[in-house]
């Protein structure tokens, strides 16, 4: 009963199928023809972009020539500077920041960066507490340090308070030059601001 179904099915003709096929014929004859028009029109601009580089090559002097090629080598080597320039961190403007962030009582006598992760160690003598809280709470409050890690501090004989820190800083501090630097910062002018809060 199964082979007298198969065999039905082989005898009737199904009219979508025709249509599928006419359909696939039309299209495989579209594709064809816009290849070759396409294949035509690209010959055809290459010829004329052929013709126009001629025609340019006829315009001006050798020295002309020279002197343009020499400029586009000029502007080749600006534009490799200018990407160097962008790409590059301003690890000057760390120092630059952290001279305008000192206070006038709080001096810094080593200092070590790591680029890489942003965090800069310093060490350092205050002329007292209040100057080292003073300058503690100014770094903790710059929006371009992360974190401010007091990794000691004591007092010396003469009142002095000897410090280490360790500052992450936030990377976007290297973006910018330093003149752009100077005026986003605030410059403390000593640690006394901070010895009546």
């Amino acid at each position: 009963m199964a082979f007298k179904a198969i065999y039905q099915l082989k005898n009737k003709k199904l009219w979508w199928i025709d249509v599928l096929l006419y359909f696939a014929v039309c299209l495989l004859i579209v594709s064809i023809l816009c290849y070759f028009i396409f294949s035509i029109k690209n010959f055809s601009q290459r010829e004329n972009i052929k013709k126009l580089n001629t025609a340019l090559e006829s315009i001006g002097t050798d020295q002309q020539k020279n002197i343009e090629k020499e400029v586009f080598n000029y502007q080749k080597k600006v534009n490799e500077f200018m990407l160097l320039l962008k790409n590059r961190k301003f690890v000057s403007a760390v120092f630059n920041f952290m001279e305008q962030q000192t206070f006038l009582n709080v001096w810094f006598d080593k200092f070590s960066m790591n680029r890489k992760d942003a965090e800069v160690d310093l060490s350092g003598e205050a002329v007292d507490m209040a100057a080292f809280s003073g300058q503690i709470a100014s770094l903790e409050r710059n929006e371009y340090i992360k974190k401010v890690t007091v990794l000691n501090s004591k007092l010396g004989n003469s009142g002095v308070v000897q410090f280490n820190l360790s500052l992450l800083m936030d990377p976007k501090i290297f973006n910018f030059s330093l003149q752009g630097l100077l005026s986003d910062t605030v410059t403390p002018s000593s640690g006394e601001i901070f010895n009546n809060e």
